[in-house]
């Protein structure tokens, strides 16, 4: 903190959960002379067979330990900083062994390092952190302190530090950790901010194999978007509405069904998306609802990642939604009930793919769903005890469905 230490203030904070879940599903769609595709993203437990499976892991959230920097006025300004830590409680495959990620072990991430500096004139933030796209969604999810969906047969999650993906590719997409540098505005207009930024461009995939990929990314991806903090009436109230593009160079060779040709990797893909969202409190009743759409969005939830274009490199309209309520019953007890959806349209390769003529025909995942509920109850203002249950569904083109039913029960400390 330089020569003058004096009027710097320096604080921690922390987020510990873990659960005890208890799963069961439906075996992933198998049958003569069909392929389908996105199973290895579908449903926890079984994924590609049907299967029980109790745990002892982290939700959601991963285990995370903060600090933060202020610094005292600087000519009526005010510099801050962040770096958080975290990792998860998870073992891997053999239960008894702390290994990395790719194993299924626990591995330590950053996913915030940035620094804010601002005034009267607004804000500029520069660093890693989370997206402006999508961010908000996750936020206001009950999932924050809980489990969702995304459990694996040894109760993994489908990212490096094996979390579950809460209510992530149902009903929202990941808005994920990147760096960025950012601008926002003061508040004007009666409670309005506007913030934009540009951010680390997302190579953009497809869940075809030996398809085309979108990894020459020669400009960034923009996010931007406008929220407003106040009161409907006497309700606080907190509104959003976010954008996304992004574009990518094609590469690779695809190989295609008969009567497909693919004219070489002369082409750029281009990928945005918007949302609109919020959060309005009525006496002792929370009510959020989210709705996104958008060209390469994808439905696994990890935007632009996975699955956002076709073997060809055409784009997937996304869009899906999820509403919430919660109910504060006095003395730090509230019940929550949440219901989200995410689609995508198959793209005109993609249904010509489940019409082809061939020994094994292919069909795609075109939407996934999942209702819960969520009883918590605050011991203090730092430990939480909360049970949860939530019912999955996945379906592919052909009519073909996965169904999972999660069951956790946990506690939450913030410090």
């Amino acid at each position: 903190m330089g020569n003058d230490p004096a009027g710097w203030v320096f604080s921690v904070d922390g987020f510990v959960n873990v659960f005890v879940t208890n799963s069961t599903s439906d075996s992933a769609p198998s049958k003569s002379g069909r392929t389908y595709r996105n199973v290895a993203y579908s449903i926890g437990s079984g994924s590609s067979n049907a299967g029980n499976g109790m745990h002892v892991i982290s939700g959601f959230v991963p285990e995370t330990f903060g600090f933060n920097v202020k610094s005292p006025d600087l000519d009526g300004n005010k510099l801050t900083a962040r770096l958080s830590l975290q990792t998860s409680v998870n073992n891997p495959g053999s239960h008894n062994w702390d290994g990395d990620g790719a194993s299924g072990g626990t591995v330590g991430l950053i996913r915030e390092a940035f620094a804010t500096y601002g005034g009267k004139w607004g804000e500029v933030q520069g660093g890693k952190s989370l997206g402006i796209f999508g961010g908000q969604a996750i936020m206001n999810d009950m999932y924050i302190f809980g489990v969702g969906a995304g459990l694996n047969s040894k109760g993994q999650g489908y990212n490096a530090l094996n979390t579950t993906v809460g209510g992530i590719g149902y009903g929202y997409t990941y808005a994920g950790w990147n760096g960025n540098v950012r601008y926002t505005t003061p508040a004007f207009a009666g409670g309005f901010k506007a913030t934009a930024g540009i951010f680390e461009p997302n190579a953009i995939g497809s869940d075809a194999s030996n398809a085309v990929s979108g990894t020459k990314t020669t400009v960034p991806r923009f996010e931007a978007g406008v929220n407003w903090a106040g009161k409907l009436g006497s309700a606080p109230t907190a509104l959003y509405a976010n954008g996304t593009w992004q574009q990518a160079g094609l590469t690779g060779t695809p190989t295609l069904i008969t009567g497909q040709t693919y004219t070489g990797n002369a082409k750029n893909v281009y990928v945005f998306g918007g949302e609109i969202g919020g959060k309005v409190s009525i006496g002792s009743v929370d009510l959020v609802a989210h709705g996104y759409y958008g060209e390469g969005m994808g439905l696994s939830g990890a935007q632009l990642s996975f699955d956002s274009i076709d073997a060809m490199g055409n784009t997937k309209a996304g869009y899906g939604f999820y509403a919430q309520a919660g109910y504060n019953f006095g003395q730090g007890t509230t019940l929550s009930a949440r219901y989200g959806a995410s689609y995508v349209d198959q793209t005109k390769y993609e249904k010509a793919e489940s019409l082809a003529t061939a020994s094994t025909v292919t069909y795609t995942m075109t939407s996934k769903d999942m209702a819960g509920v969520q009883l918590r109850h605050e011991i203090n203002k730092w430990i939480r005890v909360v049970g949860e249950y939530n019912y999955v569904t996945n379906n592919w083109s052909d009519g073909a469905s996965q169904k999972e039913q999660i069951g956790a029960l946990g506690v939450v400390v913030t410090y």
